[in-house]
């Protein structure tokens, strides 16, 4: 494996917003194009990666804004995801990403929807491509990352968002 240690793991933060029986979702262009294990576009929670100084909850509120332009109120934990990138077991894991992202139940609490962007990309690369509330009763159709929001959003819009430890999901889901 090569030496990774000056490559920084970056902690990210998700929101999981549900309103009515809609979910907001971003879809956003692969990260890993050209690579056939990835879809070119996905439609994935609005969130980002913390920056030094702040919150978690600040970091959330602030990503959500810039990505979709409403602003949320941050509850609970509902999942933890670690990802690298190549796979774990494969040549050189991790070596092109690595990051543990915490998914949070938010509420909206104002703003408009818009299609948002990422201050830190020029125009031409851009990762994101709309915003939008996605019916929870269609979810199937859309191709969601990670693939496991699929049931924790059907469990927890059947159930609700109070367990009091989120799950884990590693590299491979």
């Amino acid at each position: 494996m090569h030496d990774l240690s000056r490559k920084p793991v970056h902690l990210r933060a998700s929101a999981l917003c549900i309103r009515d029986d809609e979910v907001l979702f971003v879809e956003h262009r692969s990260f890993a194009p050209g690579d056939p294990a990835f879809p070119e576009t996905y439609w994935i929670l609005p969130g980002g990666v913390v920056e030094r100084g702040e919150t978690l909850h600040e970091a959330l509120r602030r990503e959500v804004m810039e990505e979709t332009g409403l602003e949320c109120s941050v509850g609970g934990m509902v999942f933890v995801k670690e990802l690298l990138y190549p796979y774990p077991g494969l040549p050189e894991q991790g070596e092109r990403h690595h990051s543990v992202s915490l998914g949070f139940h938010c509420e909206v609490t104002g703003g408009t929807l818009v299609t948002g962007r990422d201050p830190e990309l020029p125009d031409d690369r851009q990762m994101i491509l709309q915003s939008s509330w996605l019916p929870i009763s269609s979810l199937t159709s859309y191709r969601l990352y990670p693939p496991f929001l699929y049931e924790l959003i059907a469990s927890g819009h059947q159930h609700g968002f109070d367990n009091p430890c989120p799950g884990f999901f590693d590299s491979m889901l």
